[in-house]
């Protein structure tokens, strides 16, 4: 009988030190589940810190990010559903960045150099519609409320920065942000 209770014993502390294992494993990948779901709702600059802005000297102090947000293979291109999520500029933003900064076309790049002589570039990017379009305009997102189902505003930098026009919200624009 002694043996028999020492067995159950030994067994009942295997079988404890198992399931806390596995029920340990669970409550891990449900947590690193429940962050991955969420992690889109975190706002783009808080997600990493690769983006770097450049003060432009502008009255609202409305920074600038130096680029276009990037991957692997180049710009980041987005529809503007996906593209909102990020600080995107807004019209008045986009405004001021105009009436206070000098432009001019640099090669194949828009530059735009601030009240302070810090400078953005914003280069040729085209915009993607079904397949590639390699423009010969600079394009981003502005955040704005959609004029109706299917458009949205964006910048279109092409002979002058001064030009905004309406664009398809399922066509793929870079995106350009601010903070």
């Amino acid at each position: 009988m002694e043996l028999l209770n020492r067995a159950e014993k030994y067994a009942s502390g295997k079988a404890n030190v198992a399931i806390d294992k596995v029920v340990a494993q669970a409550y891990a990948d449900g947590y690193r589940d429940g962050y991955k779901d969420r992690e889109e709702e975190i706002p783009a600059d808080l997600r990493d810190d690769r983006t770097v802005f450049v003060d432009l000297g502008l009255p609202s102090g409305t920074l600038w990010a130096k680029e276009y947000e990037k991957t692997d293979d180049g710009f980041l291109y987005l529809p503007y559903i996906k593209a909102k999520r990020y600080n995107l500029p807004t019209k008045e933003q986009w405004e001021e960045l105009v009436k206070y900064c000098k432009w001019g076309w640099y090669g194949d790049l828009f530059r735009c150099i601030g009240r302070n002589g810090e400078a953005l570039d914003f280069p040729k990017t085209g915009r993607i519609k079904t397949i590639y379009e390699n423009g010969k305009s600079s394009f981003l997102w502005l955040q704005t409320e959609t004029i109706d189902d299917n458009n949205s505003f964006a910048w279109i930098i092409d002979a002058s920065p001064k030009e905004i026009d309406v664009c398809f919200m399922g066509f793929k624009l870079p995106i350009r942000q601010v903070r």
